[in-house]
């Protein structure tokens, strides 16, 4: 069986995916208390408005069960089709009063439709108001046509379309306008940490009415919080710790695709002191309200 993303976009469904059991043991073997369940793509987005609000429902409904079943080792993050965001708004209330959800997932782009558009600010202004913080998951990529062939999708193509999302985000102001908006950014950082001292050049060569900052565009994205999923390469994981302020950081894995000793070992690696450390795997996620 395969999970098909649509556009040629495919993964095979493994044990780990639909079932609970291993990633019990591997959690266990990994000395992991917790896991943040997400629906995966393609998510509600593409679908239209009746069945998309539908899907997202049985979905969250389906998550929070497992969730329930678990003594406390899953938490979800809430699946909103943000497409039509009246009803985005509608269920992220159901999913934080009736279900208890305490963060919602977003991708990349919605539809195609970049993240910083107008009509998606109502459901901005409700997170940030519920300061419930907001994981931009990556989509399918806004630039899928370069990308079918040689696997560079997953190589590239998503870390690109979840950089694009948060820059579209910070250039049009929204975190200024939205100062209590929490974002979290996964695959370390995506590859902001790497470019934002050229982001930071860039934006002073735009001409003064394209220029809606008060401060430089890093200012901005090191209020963003990311996660270490998929930091397999020590020198990347470094420079994404050296940029992002480290009550900023949340241990991720990408799991089941990625194993959880390793994204673990990872993490370790770093050289922080037993109060980060703490602060990576455990606190910071506590502090941001999710666990």
């Amino acid at each position: 069986m395969q999970l098909d993303c649509g556009d040629g976009l495919a993964y095979p469904i493994g044990t780990k995916m639909v079932s609970i059991e291993p990633r019990l043991r591997e959690m266990e073997d990994s000395s992991i208390d917790h896991q943040i369940l997400s629906l995966p793509l393609p998510g509600t987005d593409f679908f239209a408005r009746d069945y998309a609000a539908k899907l997202a429902q049985l979905a969250n409904d389906e998550l929070s069960e497992v969730c329930k079943g678990s003594g406390g080792k899953f938490i979800a993050a809430a699946n909103v089709p943000l497409r039509y965001p009246d009803l985005a708004v509608k269920e992220l209330h159901r999913c934080v009063e009736q279900l208890e959800m305490t963060m919602v997932e977003g991708f990349s782009n919605v539809a195609g439709e970049p993240l910083d558009s107008e009509r998606f600010l109502p459901f901005y202004e409700e997170i940030a108001r519920l300061k419930i913080p907001l994981l931009i998951h990556p989509g399918r990529p806004l630039m899928m046509g370069s990308l079918r062939e040689y696997g560079l999708v997953g190589a590239v193509g998503y870390l690109f379309d979840t950089t694009i999302a948060i820059l579209r985000i910070v250039y049009s102001g929204l975190l200024e306008k939205l100062p209590d908006l929490r974002i979290i950014l996964p695959h370390t950082g995506s590859t902001i940490p790497y470019l934002v001292g050229r982001i930071d050049h860039q934006y002073k060569l735009l001409e003064p009415d394209k220029q809606n900052l008060p401060h430089a565009p890093s200012e901005y994205l090191k209020k963003v919080y990311i996660d270490t999923a998929q930091s397999l390469y020590r020198a990347a994981t470094e420079c994404a710790f050296n940029f992002t302020p480290h009550d900023h950081i949340l241990f991720g894995s990408d799991y089941p695709f990625v194993d959880l000793k390793q994204s673990v070992a990872i993490v370790k690696s770093m050289g922080l002191s037993k109060n980060e450390e703490e602060a990576v795997f455990c606190n910071n996620a506590r502090s941001l309200g999710i666990i």
